[in-house]
């Protein structure tokens, strides 16, 4: 399968609310995608073939200059 191919054919579940999310392009490991349902932010952990493993996005803190 061609690097074009896979690109088209990889889809996930998102973890918040268990729809469906295709990115619409290649994506890469660390990547953060946006669930298309509940907005939820999704981080790309690694792929399972065509299958994007995701996580939550972890909530950037505001640094206090520590």
């Amino acid at each position: 399968m061609s690097t074009e191919q896979l690109a088209f054919s990889l889809h996930g579940e998102c973890p918040v609310c268990a729809a469906s999310v295709a990115p619409p392009g290649g994506v890469e490991e660390t990547e953060i995608l946006t669930c298309p349902d509940c907005q939820s932010p999704l981080v790309v952990d690694g792929f399972d073939g065509p299958r994007l493993r995701l996580s939550e996005a972890p909530l950037i803190e505001e640094d206090w200059g520590e």
